[in-house]
């Protein structure tokens, strides 16, 4: 089945990062010259446009390339994407396609090189081909994505105009950054101009984007764009970016050099947070010019392909994952806001959303936030909506109700503010659900089911009602710092279920953890840096550290809070090795909402949920897994070990079992051999993969 035959699966995984900054040709080095000027269709610009236009109509300009050969190598990652950046990936795919070119315009390629594999549940399904093959001449009049597909109707901004009435061009055009490219070998640096695209009706298909024209010859060095939502053809796509590379051979031909397409897509009907991505990188090499090329290359269709059995045995430059790091998949993005991206393409399109997703939709923060149980608050009904008004603006709205206490619940989010250019969030709460966990425990679907069987919620509850308003910078490619300050009621839980509703009565629910009873003013700051581990250390670190005070008339507190994980995986995937240190400490005591628990899923298994309550605290574990032959099943070892400030000392455990259906279901025993608890013997703990919390 092609892509479009995905949407089953959409169902129920709920789901392309965006598309980071591209350099031309290996090596290249950019300079900024000059800012950009601020009007549109300036005679320069207009100029610039003609002088793109003329030479887009000839391969080169001395007519001395007769044709070339060259080979494309690269991969298509189809993967999850979060909203925060964080990606599991679905499916590699890895590529290598000859590539034939002879004057004055044929084009011939040729899969020879393909293999592919799986790492999450899906059906085997076929690429369009504009995912594994190039795009020459960077698009035809009219372009298309994904064999129409995705993206048609859209005029090339290079193209000639309507019927040749230069009233009816369908953009208006910009000058942009002048910019200096080094390129090795060449004894001058090459100046390039930055020309952007806007359409002049955003309602119609069209591009949206900067084209980047050789100053000297005007061909096309750069393509970077994306488009109006009017666009798109697939109801599910988020949104399409595309960009072209070119490199210069021989000092005088700009020819392909890399290709990055990107597809998002989310469930049309309903907001969740979460979309997949198809993300397809290629690259172009070997270039053998003017070389003769036997016209039976020619005489066959424009894209054929070896059989499997000689595709499967390409000997590939680079393993199947061997460029994840370098195409920025399977790990958490920092480098590039997305909201930021959004903002700028609705910026050209007249403050419009830049996205193909219908305005309107249902909203779900969870799945178990449209029912869920909870020992406080008895079963719960809730649903809600997001709106896409204008601009990066979103808003998300969602109402609930105890159905036991008549209690309401609700959230109202304005997200992508943007005074300034700094991104603001605004949210309201009415009893929000709060949690003092020294790490979550598992998702709101787990918690309900324990909450009706066990008596066992794994949650340290507590309510806020009020505001909170936060912003996001970004002191460094690999950093992102949040920000937020915010006035609220802070209000304790009571118990309305003693015993599990479903469950054994001799079992007792937790009392609700002591909450001081105020109205109360926070700020608090948060920063996460990743990076590749250092050449001595394989691997990624990741670094967070937060900080977070509240006041009232009377008293003040201070929590601090901070990780650090190292965690490798093994070159064929199917290995994880992890080594994650927590910690956090609270000046002041008089707001006992910010100490931590330990105890239970997410901390210390082999403890009863909760065990250990204090406002300073430490938790060391250790996380290994490997494949057994098959996705289908994982062996999982752990070692845990805490300490808390509550009289008890340390308290270290040991787990192991399996992770079933790609890792997303988890079965371990676990036991404390050592420090507080050992008395508890060994307990059974049920869980999903951790990326999975947030949307269940």
């Amino acid at each position: 089945m092609r892509e479009r035959s995905l949407r089953a699966y959409h169902r129920w995984v709920f789901g392309v990062a965006l598309l980071t900054g591209v350099g031309l040709a290996g090596g290249e080095a950019w300079g900024q010259a000059q800012p950009s000027p601020a009007s549109w269709n300036t005679p320069e610009a207009l100029t610039l446009l003609a002088r793109g236009q003329a030479a887009r109509l000839q391969t080169v300009n001395d007519g001395t390339l007769t044709s070339y050969e060259a080979l494309t190598e690269g991969h298509i990652y189809f993967y999850v994407d979060t909203e925060d950046g964080e990606q599991a990936l679905i499916r590699v795919d890895q590529v290598a396609v000859e590539l034939y070119w002879q004057a004055p315009d044929i084009v011939r390629q040729r899969i020879v090189g393909e293999r592919s594999e799986t790492r999450l549940p899906v059906r085997d399904f076929r690429y369009y081909l504009d995912r594994l093959t190039l795009v020459q001449y960077g698009f035809e009049d009219e372009i298309q994505v994904g064999q129409g597909m995705d993206v048609a109707n859209v005029p090339h901004p290079l193209a000639p105009p309507p019927a040749g009435d230069a009233a009816r061009y369908p953009y208006d055009v910009q000058l942009g950054e002048a910019v200096i490219l080094r390129l090795p070998g060449e004894p001058e640096p090459l100046a390039v101009r930055e020309l952007r695209i806007r359409p002049r009706d955003p309602s119609l298909p069209g591009f949206v984007g900067s084209l980047f024209l050789s100053e000297r010859d005007a061909q096309v060095v750069r393509m970077a764009f994306t488009f109006t939502p009017a666009s798109y053809v697939d109801r599910r796509t988020d949104w399409i970016r595309v960009s072209l590379d070119y490199g210069l051979w021989e000092g005088r031909y700009w020819l392909p050099n890399r290709q990055e397409l990107e597809v998002r897509r989310e469930i049309p009907e309903l907001d969740l947070g979460i979309g997949t991505v198809i993300r397809a990188v290629l690259r172009v090499g070997g270039y053998d010019l003017n070389t003769p090329i036997p016209a039976s290359i020619f005489a066959a269709p424009p894209v054929t392909q070896y059989p499997r059995e000689m595709r499967a045995a390409f000997p590939f430059q680079e393993g199947l994952y061997g460029a994840m790091e370098r195409d920025g998949v399977g790990q958490i993005q920092l480098d590039v806001d997305p909201r930021r991206l959004r903002e700028e393409a609705s910026r050209l399109m007249a403050n419009r959303p830049a996205t193909g997703l219908a305005p309107l939709r249902l909203h779900l923060p969870d799945v178990s936030s449209l029912i869920r149980a909870d020992p406080s608050r008895g079963v719960s009904v809730g649903l809600g909506a997001s709106w896409r008004p204008q601009g990066t603006l979103r808003i998300r709205g969602r109402g609930g109700i105890s159905v036991t206490t008549g209690r309401p619940e609700g959230s109202l989010l304005l997200d992508g503010l943007r005074p300034r250019d700094r991104p603001i969030d605004v949210t309201l709460a009415l009893n929000e659900r709060m949690d003092r966990s020294a790490r979550p425990a598992g998702p709101g679907l787990l918690s309900s089911l324990g909450t009706l069987a066990v008596g066992e919620s794994f949650r340290s509850p507590w309510r806020k009602t009020g505001l909170l308003i936060e912003t996001r910078f970004d002191p460094a490619r690999d950093a992102r710092l949040q920000v937020s300050a915010g006035l609220a009621r802070h209000q304790a839980e009571p118990l309305i279920w003693t015993t599990p509703p479903l469950g054994s009565d001799r079992k007792e629910n937790r009392p609700p953890p002591e909450v001081r009873d105020a109205v109360i003013g926070e700020v608090g700051a948060q920063i996460e840096w990743i990076r590749t581990a250092p050449l001595t250390l394989p691997g990624r670190v990741t670094l967070r550290a937060g900080s977070r005070a509240l006041v009232d008339q009377k008293d003040a507190a201070l929590q601090l809070r901070a990780d650090a994980r190292w965690n490798v995986t093994s070159e064929d995937q199917r290995g994880d090795l992890g080594l994650t240190l927590y910690g956090g400490t609270v000046a002041g005591q008089a707001f006992p909402q910010l100490h931590a628990t330990l105890g239970g899923p997410g901390t210390l298994p082999g403890l009863p949920f909760a065990a250990r309550v204090s406002p300073h605290w430490g938790l060391l574990v250790f996380e290994a897994s490997r494949e057994l032959g098959t996705p289908w099943v994982r062996a999982r070892v752990a070692a845990d070990a805490g300490w808390a400030d509550d009289g008890h000392g340390h308290t270290a455990g040991l787990r192991g079992g399996v992770g079933l259906v790609y890792d997303i279901l988890r079965i371990e025993g676990a036991r404390i051999v050592s420090g507080f608890g050992t008395e508890h013997g060994w307990r059974l703990v049920i869980g999903v993969h951790p990326l999975w919390w947030p949307y269940l």
